[in-house]
C-alpha cells in the first residue's frame, strides 16, 4: 500500500474497560481496522483523562476510578478514513460506552515497512 501526502488522521478515545463482544473495544477496533486494509493503527494508553462526564480517570492508587484513558490512533486516505467511521461508531453505540471520534487533515511524508528480521516471514 502507498501512502504520501495528504491524508486524514483518525483518533478514537475509549476507556482501556470498554468492551466489544468480550475484547477489549481498543483491540476490536485495532483488528477491524486490519482487516479493511487501514495504513496501520496504534493504541497508546493514557495516564489521566476526563470527558463528557467529567470523572476522572487515572493511574494514582488513590483514585477510585481504574479505567484508564486509551487512544487509538489511525491514519490513511480520506475515502478508507472515512468508510471506517461508521464501523467504529457502531462498535462503540455496543460497548455502551462514551467515547470520542475526530479527525484531521495530515501530511505523510513517509509510509515504508521496515527491514524484516531472520525469524520473522
Amino acid at each position: 500500500m502507498e501512502l504520501y501526502g495528504k491524508a486524514l488522521n483518525l483518533r478514537i478515545q475509549c476507556g482501556e474497560t470498554d468492551k466489544y463482544e468480550s475484547q477489549p473495544l481498543y483491540e476490536a477496533i485495532i483488528y477491524a481496522a486490519r482487516k479493511e486494509g487501514m495504513a496501520g493503527a496504534t493504541a497508546f494508553r493514557g495516564v489521566m483523562s476526563f470527558g463528557a462526564s467529567h470523572s476522572i480517570h487515572t493511574i494514582k492508587i488513590f483514585a477510585l476510578g481504574g479505567d484508564l484513558p486509551i487512544l487509538i490512533d489511525i491514519t490513511d486516505n480520506e475515502e478508507r478514513v472515512k468508510k471506517f467511521i461508521p464501523i467504529v461508531e457502531e462498535m462503540m453505540e455496543q460497548s455502551g460506552k462514551g467515547g470520542m471520534i475526530t479527525t484531521h487533515e495530515v501530511e505523510v511524508h513517509r509510509y515504508l515497512p521496515g527491514k524484516k528480521h531472520r525469524n520473522e516471514s
